[in-house]
């Protein structure tokens, strides 16, 4: 199925479902246990796992998967740079994630914003998940609507009805690139986002469920704990009181 976007002049763009409609044909449901209680097992238990999800994905912007976990290991412990910019620099740089500096200025600019309302950043309710996904959007310098997705999804795994568009999912769909920053590409996004939904509706099986079977069987894995581990042994936070509610 083609499903055309046009915008005024703009011409007209299109996206190819044929690809994801096939991927759910012969969707490997005897996986979906399985992901969904290791995903379960991994959840956010207080606000510093949360702040973690995002750091997690402002790592992923323009790398691989390998180096965004190299990114994430040296900022995790974030109390350890929290007070000094200097310092998350320092070792952004030295992990060798890449593009230091923005990340740098986009992650001291997301903390301070996080802290003064979490709730700002999840979500806490059972519908208008891309609604909330959207109202982020405008919060966050340096994350647009596929990488705000990622974190969601990876806060509320089972429950997430959000949908991160990066280049495996835009492959999917048929498109080599999309600029989501735009009024035609974020429309274009929602579409591919609402048919992802729509097919994971149909099988009842949680979006980001069906994201990373698809995603990590692109890298030749069976489960995603080749990178999901670090989140395994996180350690514990310091701060009082910082439980979800």
């Amino acid at each position: 199925m083609i499903i055309e976007n046009s915008v005024s002049s703009n011409p007209i763009v299109k996206i190819d479902t044929s690809k994801a409609d096939e991927f759910f044909k012969n969707f490997p449901k005897d996986k979906v246990v399985s992901y969904k209680e290791y995903w379960e097992s991994i959840k956010p238990q207080n606000n510093e796992d949360i702040f973690r999800r995002y750091l997690f994905s402002f790592m992923s912007v323009h790398t691989t998967w390998k180096g965004n976990v190299s990114g994430y290991k040296a900022i995790k412990n974030f109390n350890e740079w929290i007070d000094n910019k200097d310092l998350l620099l320092e070792k952004l740089k030295n992990s060798g994630v890449g593009l230091h500096n923005n990340r740098t200025e986009y992650v001291w600019d997301f903390k301070d914003k996080f802290w003064a309302n979490p709730k700002d950043y999840i979500i806490t309710t059972k519908k208008y998940h891309v609604k909330k996904r959207d109202s982020i959007i405008d919060k966050i310098r340096g994350l647009g609507a596929a990488k705000i997705s990622f974190s969601l999804e990876q806060i509320n795994p089972n429950e997430c009805r959000v949908f991160c568009g990066d280049t495996h999912m835009l492959e999917l769909y048929g498109m080599k690139k999309l600029t989501y920053q735009s009024k035609t590409g974020l429309s274009l996004y929602k579409k591919m986002e609402r048919h992802w939904s729509i097919q994971c509706g149909k099988i009842g099986v949680p979006c980001y469920i069906a994201r990373c079977i698809y995603w990590d069987a692109k890298q030749n894995k069976n489960d995603s704990r080749y990178w999901s581990y670090i989140y395994e042994n996180d350690l514990e936070s310091d701060s009082v009181d910082t439980t979800i509610n």
